[in-house]
Order: C-alpha cells, then sequence, then structure tokens
C-alpha cells in the first residue's frame, strides 16, 4: 500500500522513499563494504588496489535478480552481494567481507539511512515551527475560546494555543538530536560483535576510521545485540507522530463546521465529497491524523525488537528490517501534512468572536 503510486504521496514523502528505497539500500550496504574496505588498505590488512577495485563497483554492476535468488536462500541479503562482488574482483575477491559480518554491514547502512532520514524529519518539523511563527505573530491579540473535557472553558490568547504546539514540536526536535546523538552507530565488530578477527588495536581502529568516514558515532564494545539506540529514534519518531496527531486532530476539530475558526485555503475540487457538492472537507488535518497515529503504533512495535537472544537474535533483528523504514516514511508523510496543514490554515477571526459573544451571553 506504502508503494502504490495512488497512494504513495498520501502515507510518506518522495525524499523520504528515496531514502529507504530498495535502490538505496543496496547502495548503502555497498557504501559500508567500501568504506570498510578503505580503512582497512589504509592500516596494511588488505591491499590498497584491493580497496580501489571495490570503490569502482556500482549497485547497478549488480544482477539484482540473483541478489533476490540467493537471498531467499540464504536468509540473508549480504551473503550474495558478498558473492558477487568477490566475483566480479576476481584476484582481489578475497579481500572483499574482510573478517566482517552481515549485521556490520546491515546495521551500518542503516544508521547512515536513519542519519538521512532524520534529517528529513528535521527539515520538516522546522519549517512547520517556521509556519507557526508565522501564525502566531498574525495573531495580534486574537482571543478565542478555551475548551477542555469538550466543553467552553474559558477566553484566552491564539497566540498560546499555537505556541503551546510550537513549543511542543520544538521539544520533540530536540529529542530527536538527542537520539541522534545515542543512536546513529557504526556496527564493526564481526561475528560476535568483539572484533576478535583482528590483533592488537586493530579492530577498533577499523572501528573508528570507518565511523569516521560515514559521519556516524561509535558504541563500545558494540550494539550487536543492544538495540536501545536504535530503539531510542524510532521512539522519538513515534513521539513526534503522537504530537502531529494531536495538533492535526484539533485543527480538524477547530475547522468543523459546528466550530468553524479555522478552516484550509480553499481550491475548486479540494476535499470534495461523491454525493455532497456543497461540501469542502478539510483534508490536510484529517490526513495528518490518521498517518501520524500510523507512524505512532509502528513505533511502538520496537520495543519488542529489543528483546535480544545472546550475541545474535535474527528472530527480533529481522522485525526491524520493517518497522524502522516504515516509521520513517510515515513519519515524513504526518510531517508534510502538518506542513501543508499550517501553510494553507486560514484563521476565522469573527467565527471566534462570535464564539465568545454567544458564551457570555448563554
Amino acid at each position: 500500500m506504502l508503494e502504490f503510486s495512488l497512494y504513495r504521496d498520501c502515507f510518506s514523502s518522495a525524499g523520504m522513499r528515496a531514502i529507504w528505497s530498495e535502490q538505496a539500500t543496496i547502495e548503502a550496504w555497498l557504501k559500508v563494504e567500501q568504506v570498510l574496505a578503505h580503512s582497512q588498505a589504509e592500516l596494511g590488512l588488505i591491499p590498497e588496489a584491493a580497496a580501489a577495485a571495490l570503490a569502482g563497483i556500482r549497485a547497478s554492476d549488480l544482477d539484482q535478480a540473483q541478489l533476490q535468488d540467493d537471498m531467499m536462500l540464504a536468509g540473508r541479503p549480504i551473503v550474495g552481494l558478498v558473492r558477487q562482488l568477490r566475483a566480479q574482483l576476481g584476484d582481489y575477491g578475497p579481500h572483499v567481507h574482510f573478517r566482517t559480518t552481515t549485521q556490520d554491514i546491515m546495521d551500518t547502512a542503516t544508521a547512515l539511512q536513519m542519519k538521512q532520514g532524520l534529517a528529513h524529519v528535521q527539515e520538516g518539523v522546522g519549517r512547520i515551527i517556521g509556519a507557526l511563527d508565522r501564525h502566531i505573530s498574525e495573531s495580534g491579540g486574537t482571543l478565542i475560546m478555551g475548551r477542555t473535557n469538550g466543553q467552553h472553558a474559558l477566553p484566552m490568547q491564539l497566540s498560546t494555543k499555537l505556541q503551546v504546539w510550537q513549543a511542543e514540536l520544538q521539544r520533540r526536535s530536540d529529542s530527536l538530536s538527542d537520539a541522534a546523538g545515542r543512536g546513529l552507530n557504526v556496527q564493526i565488530g564481526g561475528p560476535v560483535g568483539d572484533l576478535q578477527a583482528y590483533g592488537a588495536d586493530q579492530g577498533l581502529k577499523v572501528k573508528q576510521r570507518v565511523a569516521s568516514s560515514l559521519g556516524l558515532h561509535s558504541a563500545d564494545p558494540h550494539w550487536q545485540n543492544s538495540r536501545d539506540g536504535l530503539a531510542e529514534i524510532i521512539s522519538a519518531l513515534g513521539a513526534l507522530c503522537a504530537c502531529l496527531c494531536k495538533i492535526s486532530h484539533n485543527v480538524n476539530l477547530l475547522s468543523s463546521s459546528d466550530i468553524g475558526e479555522v478552516r484550509e485555503c480553499h481550491s475548486i475540487g479540494k476535499g470534495a465529497s461523491s454525493s455532497m457538492g456543497h461540501k469542502r472537507n478539510q483534508r490536510a488535518s484529517e490526513f495528518g491524523e490518521a498517518v501520524a497515529r500510523l507512524g505512532r503504533q509502528r513505533a511502538e512495535q520496537i520495543g519488542e525488537l529489543t528483546l535480544q537472544q545472546h550475541e545474535r537474535s535474527g528472530g527480533a533483528w529481522i522485525g526491524e528490517w520493517l518497522v524502522v523504514p516504515e516509521t520513517f516514511l510515515l513519519t515524513s508523510g504526518a510531517v508534510a501534512w502538518a506542513e501543508r496543514m499550517f501553510g494553507d490554515m486560514v484563521v476565522n477571526r469573527d467565527a471566534m468572536a462570535a464564539t465568545l459573544s454567544n458564551a457570555q451571553h448563554a
């Protein structure tokens, strides 16, 4: 459903789909293999010519049909990838995937994609905060009826209502940055994560060089079976989605016929009904709420996937392959709808004043 051409822009942004596409994922695996080989060559562990030859391979050089066949046979995509890379490098083949393991490559690639995905989300949140700045500055001294427990409470500044939303979004953005500092880690450790295939401090040097080259952090001794950093990032996205869901739902309520204190800019056909021509449905807040709900719900699944057994647990790890990208995709959709919602939002001050007047005479 997330890939339907009819629906995909409703649930995710094109930019986020590009980050998590199949092609981009394979390219990320290949990049990690290449950076690893380059780092090992710098330390004299493999020939520089081998690293250079590997660096010349592109994802387009791979037989993707064969990758799929190998995946279904081996149960891991890197097995087939390494087989093809070694075949293409001939005599240098044994130096590909040297002293590493599948999870090293996939986890490090996932960290790279999460780094890009977080930047994409943060840019969108920044634009929402900017749009709220505009609405706050334009609100002047406008009063709106405060509502508690579904009932009229007391008049309040419209700017205060908007500032509360803005401050919450800023906290969610800060939380994403904090989570990135702990969760965007390189994974270089080998079969059981402890770098035992290397001598002395060579393994640590390789790990540090790979992290530096890719702009990632490093968790010591490793995070192969410690998924808390990744889970923190996904949970932070879920909290952002919860915030966006709440805000979108409240904007939708304020847009209802019974309240009508805000509305979306209208154009012919926008928010149309197939049976009621008079309707102008508020789609941005509606979709914003729906997609944010889905993003929050998907993010909640990450807790289940932190329950690792010993040094590796495929039954938990495999679940991340779906939950991580889909959380990013749905978050991007929720952010995009919130951008559109506040970009199109028109404040009806007359309706706000009428509500306050009616309340005074009730």
